[in-house]
Formats: structure tokens, sequence, C-alpha cells
């Protein structure tokens, strides 16, 4: 019988590379964004739609951010980075979709530098910190942007779902277990803290083109309405029969690993 993970192709990504040493760490000002000066690093999005569309369900998706043909990408084994989309190799024409998003003057290895602590090896969960949540926080940091909620909604709405009757573990019959280590992580914080430590950084906040007020981690209304759309999709999702898992018997479904 398939899985869930077959269904919404939800799988933790299997990226085969040497095990980094970084660890946590505490609020400081490596958080704040280290570059200045005319922007000149293009940062594009990767986009790879993966598993079964299912209809009236939205789609899951794999993101990644790349930084003058550098790609980064969050995996279970920490921040990996990569020549060009390597990440999405495993996705049938994957990217399906590179988009610009903008010139920054904060190099890869300086997001890398300020985020990799809060993206360290074994952390990474299924639902609740994944390539997603990472993308959502490199935008910000690079270019005071965050990721369409489009590409998030399936997981948040899983994550919901889960949290309230654990829906998530039942269907996928234990394959997803929710990993300790990601309980306190949360991107609104990691947002926050870039938001706190680069406000007293000389001229950065010249030179975001006022995205600062527009995309940033204040946008509260903007987050609670998002939020009141997910419970509302996952209330529907959750009526959904446990039939729903052999879907993906009669369509193909990428092979992840």
């Amino acid at each position: 019988q398939a899985s869930l993970s077959q269904v919404v192709g939800l799988r933790r990504p299997a990226v085969r590379i040497a095990v980094a040493s970084w660890q946590m760490g505490n609020c400081n000002n490596s958080d704040a964004p280290a570059g200045n000066g005319v922007p000149q690093h293009q940062v594009k999005l990767a986009i790879s739609p993966i598993g079964v569309k299912i209809p009236s369900i939205p789609e899951a998706y794999h993101t990644s951010i790349v930084v003058d043909d550098k790609e980064y990408c969050f995996t279970s084994y920490g921040v990996v980075c990569n020549s060009s989309c390597k990440s999405h190799a495993r996705f049938q024409n994957g990217p399906a979709k590179v988009i610009h998003m903008g010139m920054s003057h904060i190099s890869g290895e300086e997001m890398l530098a300020g985020l990799k602590r809060h993206f360290a090896p074994g952390t990474y969960d299924l639902l609740r910190k994944n390539c997603n949540s990472f993308v959502d926080c490199a935008l910000f940091y690079l270019l005071r942007r965050r990721l369409d909620g489009q590409y998030r909604i399936l997981e948040q709405m899983l994550e919901c779902i889960d949290d309230t009757i654990g829906f998530v573990r039942i269907l996928s019959m234990g394959e997803y277990m929710p990993n300790p280590k990601a309980n306190d992580f949360n991107v609104g914080k990691i947002l926050a803290r870039i938001e706190a430590a680069s406000s007293s950084s000389v001229g950065l906040a010249d030179t975001q083109d006022g995205r600062k007020g527009k995309e940033g981690p204040g946008g509260a209304r903007k987050d609670a309405l998002g939020a009141a759309w997910v419970k509302h999709l996952a209330a529907q999702i959750a009526t959904i029969p446990l039939s729903v898992r052999h879907m993906s018997e009669s369509k193909s479904t990428p092979n992840l690993q």
C-alpha cells in the first residue's frame, strides 16, 4: 500500500554529503546580514513540484535558493551547497521553474554563515522545518523578501492536522514522526532575529528599497490571514477518507531517494 509521502510526494531528502559540524547557537550579531554596498549577487529561486497532484488539494514543492549559480538547500544533513540546481535532479524535468528574485549585496557565503546555525544537521523535519523553511529565511536574509505561501501551504495544512489528531502519522503508517529537535523552530522568530540584528547595521535599511516594512516579520496581519486559511483547508483535508492512500498506485511517483 502506498504511504502518505508517496501520495503527496513529501519525503525527507536523501542527499549524500559529509555531515558538517555546525551547532545551534544563541542569537547575536551574526544574525545580521554582513554585506553592504552595491547589490552584485544574483538571487534565484528554484522550484520543483513533487508527488502526485490530487484534485482540490494544494501541491507539494521542493525549493532551493541559488546565489551566483551556487545552490543552497536544507536537508537532514544541514545546509547543502551544490553547483547549479543539483537537489532538483531527482524530480522529473527538475527544476520546473527558476525565478529571478533580485540582486543582493550579500553573498551566498555570507548568507550561509548567518543562517547555518539555525539549520543544523539532524534538525530537519518533514513538515515543520524543511527546505521551504530555509528558503523563506534565506530570501529574507538576502532580499527582505518572503517565499510565496503557495509553496508551503500543503505542509502547513498537514502540520496543523497532525498537531491535532496525528493525521499524518496515521496515514503514513508511522513513516513520519515529528523530529523533537525541531520543536523550538519557528520561521517568524528567525526573521525577527535577523531584523533585530540588522537594524543596527549601518546603511542596511537604506539598501532594501523599502521592502523592510512590506515583507518583514512585522506583517502580522498577512501571517494571521494565512494561518486562518491554512486551518480552514486543514479542516477540509481531514475529512478525506483513508482510501486516498491508494490513489498513487495507478500513478507514477518520482523516486526521491
